[in-house]
């Protein structure tokens, strides 16, 4: 029914051709024109346009024509009568083509012959599965191993070869000789192979579901991290850039998370070699901020000059042969090699990158002016009473005007500031006109350079490919900075004619420097995560207040007081830094040899290594060692968490365990991994009709993953890095549960066999069927989940090569796929046998403390792998030579025997249980199309559309949620609905005081229950009161490319686009504010006085009566912070990427001794045309999260390549 209708729509669009084209009269006189001024001037008479190949219609050939009034069809006739030359009208266009010679029929079999050949590549190198055929017929072959064919042919016929990845020849046979062709290269056709780091497939035959994207579609000039360049490019494909910091990457997701809990990314593939993570980091903790992020990026040492394809694999049949490792689908990168028997190639290509500095107009923040009204009102109720923040844990302006007060100076005789309501209000009066631009005091328009260099080329027996790369950024931001060296040699050596080896290395060196950072922590009761000491400039700049100087009137620096003790920014980004070294080196071998000519051995091995070294510097001079000294008072002594209290003598003062020095914290990574696989690959074709494929092999992974840390206090860095260490800092740090130094190792092995059989009829019908037995050590001695069976079986109907279609010249292929399979992962937990770890008690004393084992984990001796079953259908349908390309794609995804974690309460031996408790079933739909409508020799147009939906629902879950989980931005996990949904405490108003109301559980005790009866740590019935608002996580994705030629030029953009996803507002409300606080413009709309309540929704600023009136009165702001008025839709459509090349003349860089000179000027992420407006300048992508994480931000770059 379906190609019934695709039929009957195509037919009225002939009909509607042939009308137009009827009614169409021009009248024409022309002498010795070229046919190009022919058909434009015929363009500019009518509405047709003219397409064509140069190869069959030359342009250039003179014509002469005088007609009055007659239809186009009558002047094609005249122009074309005795030429080789057919044309077709489709609606408004004319197809020239080259007219197919009639087949004469010859049943005389003395003419005919079995003609014997050879196929080669450039590189003289024999081409395996090569389809020779005669032109005009059904008959046909396929090269063999060592690209020979033999062939029934006549004297005059014409031969047609077809090949993967090669352009289309034509060789007119001659005479009986042997012949020998060799083939050229086409880039356009490595779209037409999926690579899947096991083989390489036609998508003529390829079952599975996949995008290809070469690497001129990939490459944008000036980002650095290749997963970057993903978003927008492919259907299904999800990349959330919740960090923009060098080595932490976005969060990369195919077709959804197929984990409750456990990892969702993909696996990382280069050249046919797993890229093993240097440390385990999930969704969490990539958004945390924390400094491991920064090597939580597998790929961060990949140069994007090296790629030359990725190759997406999304459903079970593409992923088969990764068999428990694909479970959230593979990206492939095929890299760049050299090419036997050529010339030297030298390329080096420039990229130079500036980025914009925010800006405080695109942000909802207060001036310095506004904020101080705050201030007063503030003072008004009791929170910035002078002697109150001169000794508060932090303080802004007051806490200065304060110090200025108690400051006497004995040669003046005079106080700092006069303790007078004049003297105060004009001090504070600098402050009020301040206005303090953060953003362009910590951040920069830095140029960011990156450079590549790389030789290629090949000799008799061998080809080379080597390159070269730096990357230099000297900072977005005051605090940052990174540099990277890479490196990257491919070299392979043809020793016979059934031997082939190559050798190849790559390596990359990083030094990186960022803000120093301490891990971010979670409070359940209050409701809250923060992190201490946080001086990230992105964070500080949106967290501190305009009305804070950081130079004074006399030029010096201006302290204020955070965590009791002074600070300014510019001084702790100098005196707290974190530095990164990390090495990375890899060495892979490949050997292929040809068995016979159907039966070939390839061989693949590889060892890596990475150590990955973070130093913490926290100099004597920074805040936190100030922080760790600060007692002036005995207020501030019996305040300040970070003194010591001696257990043994209650009644001493707390002392400084740092009188002198700073702190060192050192953590060291190491990534040791060996990779061997075996395979044998069958390949025959029999009868010209049945080909017959098959793959065996094995392989065997060796993982070892290190971490060790060290805390070293009173480091003395202003005294030749002598260390100054009192007893009672390891008192404190082991009295707090904390170690100052420890090591952790993980070993990770994994065997696994695989095969693959594809069965091929005619090229019309495919089976495809894939197996494989994986093996891991996960669960250590266990043997209930060591091994796991993992197979797919597959179809693919090539509707094209079926009678009904062979002769509907405009549709080039039209297939249909289907596919079935069972992925899998070992998922988080390690616990089918008990796990006991060494520990030491918790004694006041330590001289008491002794040794103990600690049940870690209880036995689960049903544990298992996370699996998954998916089905997948899909169509290809391309028409017009290709010109229209269209790809569909619905699935299903059942995940079964997920892992899911219990909250017990402890008697069993452990109070959190892991098991394979979790279901969830995910359904989506993928579309792709690809319009090429012009492409002429001065002029050319294609563009990309892909759109992704999913609907995702959690089916089983034993783990039950607190409220904390499931209102956090991060969203948690409940039955019925999709993986990380947000939930919100549902707002009904203000009362009469300002204060915020809310539906919550009966407590018919507490009189305040709707205003501070928020329980964060309530799991019994949540979802009753708190309302469901959505996914964090997109569930519709789109990409929008276009590319512009004209002559030389080349404009290019993309639109990428997210949504269907739920976001949390940074939280902006507190019980209790300080003279530091950032508000926003909300705030002028706060509730002052009864009556305001049917007014605004804006919370009261509470007075200290009030806070003292209403017990737990923190728990109402906290709420509204997480209550549904504080979410909005995160849906956006993002200008990615606009760039205009221009390639010089061929004549000028001849003359420079130049292949190739193109300068390019291009931005990326230069405005967002769509996002909810309530955000207010919030990137519905990023997680402002502190630490070290930055956002993505506008940036230009101009690159130069050059080629010799």
């Amino acid at each position: 029914m379906k190609l019934t209708a695709i039929m009957l729509i195509l037919s009225l669009c002939r009909i509607s051709a042939s009308i137009y084209s009827q009614n169409t009269k021009i009248t024409l006189n022309l002498n010795e024109v070229t046919y190009q001024e022919l058909f434009k001037e015929i363009k500019k008479k009518t509405e047709f346009k003219f397409f064509f190949k140069n190869s069959e219609v030359n342009s250039k050939d003179i014509v002469s024509i005088d007609v009055n009034d007659k239809y186009v069809e009558d002047i094609l006739d005249i122009i074309f009568k005795g030429k080789d030359i057919s044309y077709q009208i489709l609606g408004k266009q004319i197809i020239l083509k080259r007219e197919k010679p009639k087949i004469v029929k010859d049943n005389s079999e003395q003419d005919k012959f079995n003609l014997e050949g050879n196929v080669l590549d450039e590189d003289g190198i024999p081409l395996l599965g090569i389809s020779v055929l005669i032109k005009n017929t059904t008959r046909g072959t396929i090269t063999d191993f060592d690209g020979n064919f033999t062939i029934e042919a006549a004297i005059g016929d014409i031969l047609l070869f077809k090949g993967l990845g090669f352009k289309s020849t034509e060789v007119v046979v001659k005479d009986k000789n042997d012949i020998t062709v060799q083939l050229l290269e086409d880039v356009a056709a490595l779209q037409e192979v999926v690579v899947s780091g096991y083989d390489k497939t036609s998508k003529r035959i390829f079952t599975g579901a996949s995008s290809s994207i070469i690497a001129q579609d990939l490459k944008i000039d000036g980002l650095v991290d290749v997963s970057q360049m993903l978003e927008g490019r492919a259907a299904g494909v999800n990349i959330q850039n919740v960090t923009g910091t060098f080595g932490s990457g976005p969060k990369v997701t195919i077709r959804g998370a197929s984990s409750v809990f456990g990892d969702t990314r993909p696996l990382w593939v280069i050249d046919g070699v797993i890229q093993e993570d240097i440390v385990n980091t999930d969704f969490d903790a990539l958004i945390s901020g924390d400094a491991s992020t920064l090597i939580s990026s597998s790929i961060s040492g990949l140069n994007a000059n090296d790629i030359e394809k990725i190759d997406i694999l999304k459903d079970a049949s593409a992923t088969s042969l990764y068999g428990a490792r694909a479970l959230n689908g593979v990206i492939v990168i095929t890299t760049k090699g050299g090419k036997r028997k050529s010339k030297l190639n030298v390329n080096y290509s420039l990229e130079q990158t500036v980025r914009d500095i925010p800006r405080y107009g695109n942000y909802d923040i207060l001036n310095s002016k506004e904020t101080v009204s705050i201030f007063n009102e503030l003072e008004a109720k009791g929170f910035l009473d002078f002697p109150s923040v001169a000794q508060n844990r932090n303080g802004g302006i007051y806490t200065i005007l304060a110090q200025q007060i108690n400051a006497y100076d004995t040669s003046s005789g005079q106080f700092g500031v006069q303790n007078n309501i004049e003297s105060r209000n004009q001090f504070l009066q600098q402050y009020e006109q301040a206005n303090t631009d953060w953003f362009k005091q910590l951040f920069r328009s830095s140029l960011t350079q990156n450079h590549t260099l790389s030789f290629s080329g090949g000799g008799e027996n061998n080809s080379f490919y080597t390159s070269l790369s730096f990357f230099n950024d000297p900072g977005w931001t005051i605090a940052d900075k990174v540099s990277r060296l890479t490196y990257k040699v491919k070299n392979t050596y043809y020793l016979s004619d059934k031997f082939k080896l190559t050798l190849g290395s790559n390596g990359a060196i990083r030094d990186q420097d960022a803000p120093g950072t301490f891990n971010r922590e979670e409070d359940s009761f209050r409701g809250s995560v923060s992190r201490v000491f946080d001086i990230n400039p992105f964070n500080y700049a949106l967290s501190t207040n305009r009305t804070i100087r950081p130079i004074d009137t006399d030029g010096n620096l201006e302290y204020y007081r955070a965590n009791w003790a002074p600070f300014n920014i510019f001084n702790e980004l100098e005196n707290n830094t974190i530095e990164l070294k990390v090495k990375d080196i890899s060495f892979q071998l490949e050997g292929n040899y040809k068995i016979t000519k159907n039966l070939n051995y390839d061989f693949l091995g590889s060892v890596r290594y990475v150590v990955s070294d973070r130093d913490h510097n926290i100099t004597e001079n920074s805040n936190v060692a100030a922080a760790y000294r600060s007692q002036e008072t005995t207020i501030v002594r019996n305040s300040n968490v970070f003194l010591y209290r001696d257990p043994n003598n209650p009644t001493a003062p707390p002392i400084s365990v740092l009188p002198q020095g700073g702190i060192y914290r050192n953590t060291s990574n190491e990534l040791t991994n060996f990779y061997v696989r075996n395979s044998i690959n069958y390949a025959n074709t029999f009868n010209q009709k049945h080909e017959v494929s098959g793959l065996l092999g094995q392989e065997m992974r060796y993982i070892d993953r290190e971490e060790d840390f060290f805390i070293g206090y009173g480091l003395q860095y202003d005294r030749g890095l002598t260390p100054f260490t009192i007893p009672e800092v390891f008192a404190k740090t082991l009295g707090e549960k904390n170690d100052y130094f420890g090591l952790e190792s993980e070993k990770e092995r994994t065997l696994g066999v695989f095969s693959k059989l594809t069965y091929a009829y005619d090229s019309k019908y495919v089976l495809s069927v894939t197996g494989r037995y994986d093996g891991s050590n996960r669960q250590g001695r266990s043997k209930s989940s060591r091994w796991l069976p993992t197979g797919t079986v597959s179809g693919k109907w090539n509707m094209k090569r079926e009678h009904f279609l062979e002769n509907v010249d405009f549709v080039n292929s039209l297939g249909l796929r289907a596919s079935y399979g069972l992925t899998a992962t070992a998922g988080p937990a390690t616990n089918s046998l008990a796990i006991f770890r060494n520990d030491i008690t918790n004694r006041l004393d330590i001289n008491s403390r002794e040794r103990f084992l600690n049940i870690d984990e209880l036995q689960n001796s049903e544990l298992t792998w996370e699996k998954q079953y998916e089905t997948n259908l899909g169509l290809d349908f391309g028409m017009y030579e290709n010109k229209v390309l269209f790809s569909a794609d619905v699935y299903q995804r059942k995940g079964f025997d997920l892992i899911d974690f219990v909250r017990s309460s402890g008697v069993g031996g452990e109070f959190i249980k892991q098991g394979n408790n979790s279901d969830m079933e995910t359904k989506g739909i993928e579309l792709s199309i690809t319009v090429k409508p012009i492409n002429t020799p001065n002029f050319s147009w294609s563009s990309t559309l892909n759109l992704s939906a999913l609907d995702q629902k959690i089916t089983a879950l034993e783990n039950k949620p607190n409220v904390l989980d499931l209102v956090d931005q991060t969203g948690g996990n409940v039955v019925g609905f999709p993986r990380q949904s947000l939930f919100s405490f549902q707002f009904t108003g203000l009362d009469d005081r300002g204060l915020p109301n809310y539906i919550l559980p009966e407590d018919p005790g507490n009189e305040e229950n709707s205003v501070t009866g928020a329980n964060f740590q309530d799991v019994d019935d949540i979802t009753s009161y708190l309302k469901y608002e959505g996914s964090i996580e997109p569930t519709k994705t789109a990409g929008f490319s276009n590319t512009f030629r004209y002559k030389s030029f080349s404009l290019s953009f993309l639109v990428s686009a997210s949504g269907g996803n739920k976001i949390r507002l940074d939280p902006k409300f507190a019980q209790s504010y300080s003279d530091l606080n950032v508000f926003t413009s909300e705030f002028k709309n706060r509730w002052i006085s009864p009556g305001d309540e049917a007014l605004t929704n804006v919370p009261v600023i509470a007075s200290g009566r009030l806070i003292n009136e209403i017990p737990n009165l923190f728990r109402a702001y906290n709420a509204y912070n997480f209550s549904d008025v504080r979410v909005v839709d995160g849906d956006f459509i993002r200008m990615k990427n606009i760039s205009l090349s221009y390639s010089f003349p061929k004549l000028l860089i001849e003359d420079l001794g130049l292949n190739t000179f193109n300068l390019k000027l291009s931005t990326t992420n230069p405005f967002m045309i769509y996002s909810d407006a309530r955000l207010n300048g919030q990137d519905p992508e990023f997680f402002r999260s502190g630490g070290v994480s930055q956002p993505i931000t506008r940036q230009f770059t101009l690159s130069l390549n050059l080629g010799f």
